[in-house]
């Protein structure tokens, strides 16, 4: 099948450090061209080449003028490939510049990778009133949409990237991986650290959304040091199969229902067991007992610290590879595409 894949151009594809949404897009694109597809990538400027790569400009904050160029850019590039011929289009990039897709004959699968806005629903419903998909990353994130065109596929990651870690790394250490703003919740795991009297490294870039800078200096720098709360900026998943699998576990305290978050999946694919807060995808990612743990507040993920040691490592690694590997993320994409085109599908994926 010849199939277009959309990213927004912000972060190349693969992303060398921060990009949730980017190794996902970077997965799919090498899982289908190596089941031999034709993929096309249209993507940020510096992105692997799955077959064919269309790089086009990112607008992000820029002045009017420069906005309306980089929306011109990605029309005229996005005419040509219509021209081409394409038997199904995957788009993991924002409905607005897809005006022209939508008015088109290819079908079109479209990927929530963030909260679902009905905006953005009304308008691939008023324009692609026929051949479309929607995708959602997990059941929690789309519980308020259901119907045949919907389809909860979780993200998923190469489990052979990240080394097995038997046992955690000596003197034990807490790790929390991701942006340091407060919807993650890196603040309260600096004072789950605290309290547990174990050291916590922290992974992760200050966000450079409204506000991000202005958490970090008051709730994160003033805790730093280099003993027991290490902040080591942002890591490469080369670095991550160290940093996770030498931490007895990742915390999560989240604050906000994150969609899938592919963290999680990258500790227990180490060995390492997750503590989360149950908001979001959380409660499907984390079976309490098995590779992690459930808890409801801050006092209650102090005390699955100190009882970590009751989850097996091996566990967290085999559930990951059943669930959340690429490979299986790739196949159910394969059955809703098959589904759309008119293919016969592979037998479901369950």
């Amino acid at each position: 099948m010849r199939v277009l894949i959309i990213a927004d151009s912000k972060i190349p594809i693969p992303p060398k450090r921060y990009g949730g949404t980017e190794r996902i897009v970077a997965s799919l694109c090498a899982g289908l061209s190596s089941r031999g597809h034709a993929v096309t990538l249209m993507a940020a400027p510096g992105s692997c080449n799955y077959g064919r790569l269309v790089a086009y400009p990112w607008a992000g904050e820029s002045r009017k003028l420069y906005r309306g160029f980089c929306r011109l850019n990605f029309a005229l590039k996005l005419t040509c490939e219509l021209v081409r011929g394409h038997d199904v289009a995957i788009s993991h990039s924002r409905a607005d510049y897809l005006f022209l897709l939508l008015k088109s004959s290819t079908p079109l699968i479209y990927v929530f990778h963030n909260p679902i806005v009905d905006w953005v629903l009304e308008i691939l419903h008023r324009k692609k009133k026929e051949n479309l998909r929607l995708i959602g990353v997990s059941n929690k994130q789309r519980e308020d949409y259901s119907g045949q065109q919907w389809t909860t596929i979780y993200n998923g990651i190469d489990t052979a990237r990240y080394s097995f870690s038997e046992h955690p790394r000596r003197p034990a250490y807490l790790a929390f991986l991701g942006r340091l703003t407060y919807n993650k919740g890196v603040d309260t795991a600096i004072t789950v650290a605290k309290k547990t009297g174990l050291p916590l490294r922290i992974a992760g870039n200050i966000s450079d959304e409204a506000g991000g800078r202005e958490f970090f200096e008051s709730r994160v720098r003033p805790h730093l040091d280099d003993d027991t709360i290490r902040w080591v900026g942002e890591i490469t998943d080369d670095e991550k199969s160290e940093f996770l699998g030498g931490a007895c576990a990742l915390l999560a305290p989240i604050r906000w229902d994150d969609p899938c978050p592919v963290v999680c999946s990258e500790a227990l694919a180490c060995g390492t067991p997750v503590i989360a807060m149950p908001r979001g995808a959380m409660p499907e990612l984390v079976q309490d007992g098995i590779n992690g743990y459930l808890v409801s507040s801050e006092a209650e993920m102090v005390q699955a610290v100190a009882r970590i040691n009751a989850i097996s490592r091996q566990a967290c690694r085999a559930d990951c590879e059943a669930r959340f590997g690429d490979d299986l993320m790739v196949s159910r994409y394969l059955h809703v595409i098959r589904s759309l085109i008119g293919e016969k599908p592979d037998r479901a994926v369950s």
